[in-house]
């Protein structure tokens, strides 16, 4: 058994820790010796759902804290264990539609050289980054290019997968690309495919959005009846249809609490999520003026990203508002998904 011991960096709440907790690697344990998250609310909720685990773990909450050299200027910067694994959702508003996309020119994204830095200091065997894929188009292709080559010169090879949560496990339609990294060896990288898709959706925890929908949601959660003439209709800004009811839900966001259009964002009828709804992967035909409509539950939200039910009642017990539990899910990784990377490109290379 071959135990990695990683640092947790950009945490959030913790999705990539329980992607390598639930691991199906029989061969590979995984043990976190150190985990960094800045904002607040992320550290109180990942606190309270690791804390029996939390056994000497090193707690840092500002990565640019952590030391990248050994220059004695710098003693005041954290020193971290060694590590053979970094995990890393790094921040990606800076990248997304959603954000100014000003890439490299905001601070934000200016913390992807702090990860470059500390790989080229504390020289794990193994990263695993995670972003949205807009971060492929922002000036042509030349800032995606700009960061595989600086992780290449860090001492990397480097894998660029662009990958489906829906293809994974989860019934969202959420596109991510994820940087696997080994460092370079005298014969080579191996030649690795893309990991192999969850094909069979019969098992599947949820085959489709009905399967994870509450039955009596709070109704804080319908839409009130001024805010549906803008919901349910379309912003010519914005592309993509109204459909409400779908199988595969839109690309969680970490806006949802503010209604936003049903062409951005998921909305499911009475109808729909009703037990007597005969076929979960076709939407009803519905009167858009009179059916009872509502958003993603923060529960229904945890389970379309693959995280278990015990994390929505983590963030009762910490009395969360749902503005920020919404913001909370829509920035974490995909678990299963992200499980799946794990698990396929540390299989590969520990053999």
């Amino acid at each position: 058994m071959i135990t990695l011991k990683y640092l947790d960096l950009f945490a959030g709440i913790g999705g990539f820790r329980i992607a390598a907790e639930t691991s199906h690697l029989k061969d590979v344990s995984f043990s976190p010796v150190a985990y960094c998250e800045r904002d607040r609310v992320c550290q109180e909720f990942y606190q309270k759902i690791f804390k029996k685990s939390l056994n000497g773990e090193v707690f840092v909450d500002n990565a640019e804290s952590i030391r990248v050299n050994n220059n004695r200027n710098n003693s005041k910067n954290i020193l971290l264990p060694k590590f053979d694994l970094l995990f890393a959702g790094f921040p990606c508003q800076t990248f997304s539609n959603i954000g100014d996309r000003k890439a490299f020119g905001d601070s934000r994204g200016q913390l992807f050289f702090h990860i470059v830095k500390i790989l080229s200091f504390y020289r794990p065997k193994y990263f695993v980054l995670e972003n949205v894929q807009k971060i492929s188009t922002i000036d042509k292709g030349k800032v995606l290019e700009s960061m595989i080559k600086s992780l290449e010169d860090a001492g990397y090879h480097v894998y660029l997968w662009d990958l489906y949560a829906d293809k994974y496990g989860l019934p969202q339609r959420r596109r991510r690309y994820f940087f696997c990294g080994v460092l370079k060896r005298k014969n080579g990288p191996k030649k690795l495919l893309l990991p192999p898709p969850e094909t069979d959706r019969k098992k599947w925890k949820y085959p489709t959005v009905w399967h994870l929908l509450e039955r009596n949601a709070d109704s804080r959660h319908y839409i009130p009846p001024r805010t549906r003439l803008t919901v349910l209709r379309r912003n010519p800004k914005w592309m993509g249809d109204m459909q409400i009811d779908r199988p595969t839900a839109r690309p969680i966001t970490a806006t949802m609490a503010k209604w936003h259009r049903a062409n951005q964002d998921n909305y499911y009828s009475d109808t729909y999520i009703s037990e007597k709804n005969p076929n979960p992967s076709i939407s009803p035909d519905i009167d858009l003026n009179k059916e009872p409509i509502r958003r993603i539950t923060p529960l229904e939200g945890f389970r379309l990203q693959g995280f278990p039910d015990n994390f929505h009642q983590a963030g009762k017990r910490l009395k969360i508002s749902n503005t920020s539990i919404y913001r909370l899910i829509g920035n974490a990784v995909p678990v299963n998904l992200t499980r799946q990377v794990i698990d396929h490109f540390i299989g590969s290379y520990s053999d």
